[in-house]
């Protein structure tokens, strides 16, 4: 397809012109350019300032100033478990970095002398055959010089360059960060102190120097411990088990039981069993039978509480604490079953009593009412003899005597009223 065709639209033949304007770049001799040493140094600064400003974006400090930090705290860094140093790694980033730069722009230089060279070919060949003809050296030579002049850096070329810095720049920021920059390889003057008072805690505490309550202090060390570096903490159990025998997790372990077993005196059924042991040779049976009742407070002590309980109960009775329990169990049960079956028995004489007064008593009920109906007859009586003027002496003596029987009757009747009520309740 031609771009004169008159068939073709407007986007068509816009290309097709761009595509000749394109093959006809293309056929241009290709400008070259060799860095001199100047825009090498100022390639390999322009990475070293792109490398401090990455840094400085991170929140890390310039090369420069992490040399100067580690000149200041070179004393503090001589226990650091890495054989290498923040200038030898910086150094070795720098000259990679450079050695890769300069390997890139000699390898683009190379390919733009290759680039002369074939255009020098095409311009030789016509003149070969003079040279050939003249035999003149020099002239030749002359050629060869002009032909080594460098034509400027393209710009794309330049952007190219600078990305590939800035990248380098990154890669080497990066690795320092990873392989140097790692606050777990400085020791700061608290986790300093905090070592040095567990070292001093450990040396104490081997010597059995220790009362309970310091050996207690540990508990409010372990927050500052959790604190250490993994190389501290490391060194720090060691050390805690050649002077106690026992790592500084066994013995802090260890601590903790010994604060929960101080927790634990102070609980009253803790104390009212001691107070039991203690008092054992004067207490009644009542009050020993009621151990049993402290099987379930001995069981939820912490081991070293029981081992002291036993111990005191053996001293005291001559058995465990656990087989006392039983022992004054087996007691209690035989004594409730007597007391229940005692139970039993005056009840059920209560029972036969009860049955008695009842029956004396009903009797009681049935003489009263009989008096009761005596004495209301005399008081007819008694009426009818006034009214005719008849003598009441005798009648009236009747009254008296039937009163006193129901007084009597109903002081028996309010008796066995009572010790029923007594025996039923």
């Amino acid at each position: 397809m031609s771009k004169n065709d008159k068939n073709i639209d407007a986007y068509s033949k816009a290309l097709l012109d761009k595509k000749t304007e394109y093959n006809d770049e293309l056929k241009k001799p290709k400008k070259v350019h060799q860095m001199s040493e100047a825009e090498r140094r100022q390639a390999e600064k322009t990475m070293s300032s792109a490398l401090d400003m990455l840094r400085k974006e991170r929140g890390q400090k310039t090369i420069a100033e992490e040399e100067q930090f580690y000149q200041e705290h070179k004393d503090d860094l001589k226990d650091m478990e890495d054989d290498f140093t923040t200038s030898s790694i910086e150094k070795e980033q720098s000259n990679e970095a450079l050695d890769l730069v300069h390997a890139m722009l000699q390898d683009m230089s190379n390919e733009d002398d290759e680039d002369e060279e074939v255009v020098i070919q095409k311009e030789k060949k016509p003149k070969e055959k003079k040279e050939k003809k003249e035999h003149k050296p020099k002239e030749k030579k002359s050629k060869n010089k002009q032909v080594k002049k460098k034509k400027p850096m393209k710009k794309v070329t330049k952007i190219v360059l600078c990305v590939i810095l800035l990248g380098l720049a990154a890669l080497g920021g990066y690795a320092y960060k990873v392989l140097v920059y790692n606050p777990q390889n400085i020791v700061s003057e608290t986790q300093q102190n905090t070592y040095d008072k567990l070292v001093s805690y450990a040396d104490e505490y081997g010597d059995n120097m220790m009362s309970d309550a310091e050996k207690l202090e540990l508990l409010d060390l372990d927050k500052d411990y959790q604190k250490l570096l993994d190389k501290q903490k490391t060194s720090i159990n060691e050390y805690f088990k050649e002077q106690t025998g026992k790592t500084y997790k066994a013995l802090l372990k260890d601590i903790k039981q010994l604060h929960q077993d101080k927790e634990e005196v102070k609980l009253p059924a803790y104390q009212q069993i001691v107070d039991l042991l203690n008092g054992w040779e004067s207490k009644s049976d009542e009050e020993k039978m009621a151990v049993a009742d402290m099987q379930p407070t001995y069981s939820s002590l912490s081991k070293n509480l029981k081992d002291e309980v036993d111990t005191l109960s053996k001293a005291k009775t001559g058995k465990d604490f656990i087989d006392l329990c039983k022992e004054q169990g087996e007691l209690k049960a035989a004594a409730e079953e007597k007391a229940r079956q005692e139970e039993e028995a005056k009840k059920a004489e209560n029972e036969k009593k009860v049955k008695e007064y009842q029956t004396s008593l009903n009797s009681l009920q049935q003489d009263y009412n009989t008096y009761a109906q005596y004495a209301q007859s005399l008081e007819s009586d008694l009426a009818y003899a006034q009214q005719n003027g008849e003598d009441t002496t005798d009648i009236q003596s009747q009254i008296d005597t039937n009163n006193q029987m129901l007084s009597s009757l109903q002081q028996q009747i309010a008796y066995y009223q009572q010790q029923i009520s007594a025996l039923q309740s």
